[in-house]
């Protein structure tokens, strides 16, 4: 198979797959398999009308589960097979990693032998847009008292949807949170994580203008203002792209301190929910953080999109 490492010409072709297969797994995203290529050390190859995607993970070459371009199925059999007549030549199992409940029951059916295993540390927490927008009802009570605390320690504050004009004050956030989290990561072995996301995040808004025009890339800052309204500092950043027709993915979602523990996360996530057209929100996984993952279901996702690891 002709791999190749993804890039920016191969963007649309990509989204338009995301689209045709009605993607709702941020693994999917034509935004995320550009960005974190350099991380994974993943490629892709185009053949007959398929996309496959190949790339490390804890030290193994794994593949995603391959799809038409088209959203067809009706050959999966053919493609499942290239991937394993490729890893038979290479001496090697089959390893899937992040395929969904669906893509599971198909290798059952062609694989009786696979051995699968429940990843849930890389499960998407999905929402619907309307609830992170409006936050109505009792249980959503805890986020809007976040809000209130935010509003009454900053009350002119506003949202700024992310163009041109604001890309700088996206990298001056990151190193700030870069910089509050720096001391923790090198104490947890995470640093290197953090200066991959450094780098993606610089990557996203440097190739912003191509990733907005075919992938629907967008996002806001939020800033707080002095008492005279007359200067105004970012606090808070969110980078997000249309996986498909129905569901956008937020890649990137930051606050510095002490914003953050005034209520900053609540507040920028709502008002970006609320510039979403999409019916649903993929939030991404919680990397079986307990932290993340105590966060994420207290906006009670509408689904929690498993994730599963296969080996034939």
């Amino acid at each position: 198979m002709n791999w190749q490492i993804p890039n920016f010409s191969q963007l649309e072709i990509l989204q338009k797959s995301a689209f045709n297969n009605k993607f709702f797994a941020n693994n999917y995203s034509a935004v995320n398999s550009i960005l974190y290529q350099k991380k994974f050390n993943s490629k892709i190859a185009l053949q007959d009308g398929w996309i496959f995607e190949r790339y490390e993970h804890d030290g193994k070459f794994c593949f995603s589960f391959p799809h038409n371009i088209e959203g067809h199925t009706e050959k999966i059999d053919t493609a499942l097979k290239l991937l394993f007549e490729e890893s038979k030549a290479a001496g090697s199992s089959l390893l899937f990693h992040n395929i969904t409940i669906t893509e599971k029951v198909i290798l059952e059916k062609h694989f009786p032998e696979a051995k699968i295993t429940p990843t849930p540390e890389y499960s998407d927490y999905i929402y619907l847009t309307e609830n992170l927008a409006k936050l109505a009802g009792k249980k959503f009570s805890k986020k809007r008292n976040h809000i209130h605390q935010f509003e009454n320690k900053y009350p002119a504050f506003e949202f700024e949807p992310l163009s041109d004009k604001n890309y700088a004050e996206v990298l001056k956030i990151e190193e700030k949170w870069l910089t509050e989290n720096s001391e923790f990561a090198l104490e947890t072995g995470t640093m290197q994580d953090l200066l991959a996301e450094k780098e993606i995040i610089h990557t996203a808004i440097q190739n912003f203008a191509d990733f907005s025009k075919i992938c629907g890339l967008t996002g806001g800052i939020l800033y707080v203002f002095s008492a005279d309204r007359t200067e105004r500092e970012g606090i808070a950043f969110c980078l997000a792209s249309v996986l498909s027709d129905e569901i956008t993915d937020i890649h990137f979602e930051k606050c510095i301190a002490p914003f953050a523990h005034d209520g900053g996360y609540a507040v920028i996530n709502q008002e970006f929910a609320k510039t979403v057209k999409t019916c649903y929100i993929n939030r991404e996984e919680d990397l079986g953080i307990e932290g993340l993952k105590k966060a994420k279901l207290s906006y009670y996702p509408e689904q929690i999109l498993e994730k599963f690891f296969a080996e034939i």
